[in-house]
């Protein structure tokens, strides 16, 4: 007989579920992703971590389908489910950009004085010919971060990209400027600047 789930009531679809009915979490799923999928990607701005919520929420969905609680509707324990997993991810993004910073941040206060040690004449000429080398969007970097002491989340929002994009500049300048003194016979630079690049 060829029956159509999709006109069963919740609880009758929650039943043929924990039976390992595959028909009836196409169902279930069927109605309930888009709003999943949406909600998650409103919060985590991210399409595919929009995703991942969605299969993390139906994979749970199938492995717990025989603990189910039929009289109770689908929907709140699909949403409850959603819902700690975006809190999850959206601490873990908190943690992980806290972690950058608190390492942008040592990086910098390390740095600097490296950079202020060396008062001879000639290192500042070199060194201003070195950050010249750079591209504009580097040299901002650069600037707002020993200039004006910037972590990496603060410059980030001051120039509209991301932390991970500043940190790619960053990297990407130090690079240069090692690369440049090196081409010109300064041996003492690279260790601190390895080390900057290293924690940056």
């Amino acid at each position: 007989m060829d029956h159509n789930y999709a006109k069963y009531e919740e609880f009758k679809l929650l039943s043929l579920l924990a039976e390992d009915s595959e028909y009836a979490f196409q169902v279930i799923y069927d109605r309930h992703r888009n709003r999943i999928f949406q909600t998650a990607v409103r919060y985590l701005k991210s399409p595919h971590l929009g995703q991942e919520v969605v299969q993390d929420v139906f994979l749970k969905l199938w492995f717990e389908r025989r603990n189910l609680k039929k009289d109770k509707p689908i929907e709140a324990w699909l949403y409850s489910v959603a819902k700690n997993n975006i809190l999850n991810r959206l601490k873990k993004i908190a943690n992980e950009w806290k972690a950058l910073d608190h390492l942008a941040h040592f990086s910098m206060n390390f740095a600097a004085p490296a950079f202020e040690k060396a008062e001879s004449a000639e290192f500042s000429r070199m060194l201003t010919e070195a950050i010249a080398g750079l591209s504009a969007q580097q040299q901002k970097v650069f600037d707002l971060a020993r200039t004006k002491k910037l972590t990496y989340i603060q410059i980030a929002a001051y120039l509209n990209i991301s932390p991970l994009t500043v940190k790619t500049h960053m990297t990407r300048a130090l690079q240069h400027i090692r690369t440049y003194f090196q081409s010109n016979g300064i041996e003492f630079l690279p260790a601190f600047i390895i080390f900057s690049i290293i924690f940056s």
